[in-house]
């Protein structure tokens, strides 16, 4: 049972550490994009 437990605890770790780096480069993709977009508004 405890093995049963240590496993579920490990696989949600794992899983939030994806789930982190994921918007962690998610925010490095649309940062730019939103930047570029505020440039384009003030040049019209």
């Amino acid at each position: 049972m405890d093995k049963l437990i240590i496993k579920i605890l490990i696989s949600l770790t794992i899983i939030l550490t994806l789930f982190v780096i994921y918007l962690g480069l998610s925010d490095f993709v649309i940062n730019p994009r939103l930047v570029e977009s505020e440039f384009n508004i003030e040049d019209k």
